[in-house]
């Protein structure tokens, strides 16, 4: 095949991947308001942290008190495993809004426009990622990074950053990996459909008429065993469960 494969730790969720997750891929958690997809991509991330991985959280969307209530929600003690160095939080949100935390995994890119943002990214995540050959990084959310600037330059320096990576492979022995959160209700359907373009995997969440059971499809995967397949999901007490149901 040529890529390596990185399972997620949901037996259901890999089969539906036709697999798991490509190395360097991202992996695109498409939800709409008052659904529990976010806890999926959380879940995802959780499980390789839990195998040794380092991770880093970019958040866009929420102040730091609130993100630690999102993770309590599901049962992630991120605060711990960051003062253990094994995760940072990048606090976009925080930058642009003029705030600058004490806690010392708990970074700040200071303020940022459509030009030096990503240089000043690509300079911090440098020093955060020196020595750590595993890693997995978790968006919080692309719909908060689309509020910070606008959708027609966050595809710019989404697309820049892209041809930056294709320009500097990795070095050999890293293994990578992405997750992305978006909420389709506070994003066009033009740039939905972009970023779609750029990513390797698609999980798409869609509500039922029953509190906390939504619909889950796996619209795309880039791995050849991949069928596209539909599925239900559940969240209850902080877990995360998926039955998947039929092939379409």
């Amino acid at each position: 095949m040529g890529y390596k494969v990185f399972r997620t730790g949901f037996g259901a969720l890999d089969e539906m991947l036709g697999g798991g997750i490509i190395e360097d891929g991202i992996l695109l958690i498409v939800y709409n308001t008052g659904s529990y997809g976010w806890a999926l991509g959380v879940e995802v991330f959780k499980a390789f942290l839990a195998r040794g991985w380092y991770g880093v959280v970019t958040n866009y969307s929420l102040p730091y008190s609130l993100l630690r209530k999102y993770a309590m929600a599901v049962r992630f003690g991120f605060q711990t495993l960051g003062r253990e160095d094994r995760l940072a939080v990048v606090d976009v949100f925080g930058s642009v809004n003029g705030i600058q935390l004490r806690e010392p995994f708990v970074y700040s890119v200071g303020q940022v426009d459509g030009s030096t943002f990503l240089p000043k990214m690509l300079a911090l995540y440098k020093t955060l990622i020196s020595n750590r050959p595993k890693r997995i990084g978790l968006t919080v959310t692309m719909d908060g990074f689309v509020e910070v600037f606008g959708e027609d330059t966050g595809m710019r320096i989404l697309k820049k950053n892209m041809a930056i990576k294709e320009s500097y492979p990795r070095a050999g022995g890293e293994e990578v990996l992405n997750i992305f959160l978006i909420n389709r209700d506070r994003v066009s359907p033009r740039f939905l459909s972009w970023l779609s373009q750029y990513s390797e995997h698609i999980v798409e969440l869609r509500p039922t008429e029953r509190p906390g059971v939504e619909n889950i499809h796996v619209v795309k995967s880039l791995l050849p065993d991949f069928e596209p397949s539909t599925g239900i999901f559940r969240f209850k007490k902080g877990r995360v469960e998926i039955l998947p149901t039929l092939r379409d």
